[in-house]
């Protein structure tokens, strides 16, 4: 809410699906159009059903989650919601079915609740599609009156890879900074990909003053007549086996 309050309302909200940001959306922007990411619904649909369903409802729902990104037009929109509902036509009594807690007394759920549906994971996933296919999240980047002002996004590609991904990699380049100065470096990659960054501008007189005075060294070594460390490095130091045949 504190960061939508100070940006004005947008014709559509491109979101990966937590609620935060869809509630901080209606509550901010009431007329603002909501499209959900389908990459994230099809990553939602792999949490449940996994990569290789074993049931044959959970393969046909996953090729149809897969489906999602090959579409391009209404017309390949409408066909989508056709066989999301002929899918319901043929599966809709088998996640309809339940499980009681007395016949199948080694569950653990058997020790929580009465009853739950058999086939749990299938049926969030299919009421999940519904759901956002019936709410016009699933293809609002279609409808004419959103692209009037040219194409709406479909995912949340070009945040994830463009500013969440250089944060984690900046984060992960400097690991071991403290919180604040985490912070700051996120902030750093965020101005540098503001319009026009001026890092020049930054600078203050006093960030050009030293916080301590350079030490002098003679090079020949410190108080206890130890030698120091130089810039140098011979042949010699690393292989002492095979001197190397100088003509200095």
């Amino acid at each position: 809410m504190a960061l939508f309050s100070r940006i004005p309302a947008p014709d559509v909200l491109i979101t990966d699906g937590l609620r935060g940001a869809e509630a901080a959306c209606n509550a901010a922007w009431p007329s603002t159009r909501i499209q959900r990411c389908l990459v994230h619904v099809q990553r939602n649909t792999r949490t449940d059903l996994t990569a290789r369903p074993r049931l044959d409802a959970g393969r046909e729902l996953k090729k149809l989650s897969d489906r999602l990104t090959g579409v391009h037009d209404a017309e390949r929109a409408a066909r989508w919601g056709e066989a999301l509902n002929a899918w319901h036509l043929r599966w809709g009594g088998f996640i309809n079915e339940r499980t009681f807690a007395k016949d199948d007394p080694t569950n653990p759920k058997a020790t929580r609740r009465e009853w739950w549906w058999t086939h749990q994971e299938v049926r969030r996933c299919y009421r999940r599609l519904e759901r956002l296919f019936r709410e016009g999240r699933l293809f609002a980047f279609l409808e004419p009156s959103l692209t009037a002002a040219g194409p709406v996004a479909r995912t949340t590609n070009r945040l994830e890879g463009g500013v969440n991904s250089p944060l984690k990699h900046v984060l992960l380049d400097h690991h071991g900074l403290p919180e604040e100065h985490m912070r700051r470096a996120c902030e750093w990659v965020c101005y540098m990909k503001s319009a026009g960054p001026r890092p020049g501008t930054l600078i203050r007189p006093e960030h050009w003053k030293t916080t301590r005075p350079a030490q002098q060294s003679s090079g020949d070594g410190d108080d206890n007549g130890e030698p120091e460390y130089d810039t140098g490095i011979d042949w010699n130091d690393f292989h002492t086996h095979v001197p190397w045949k100088s003509d200095d």
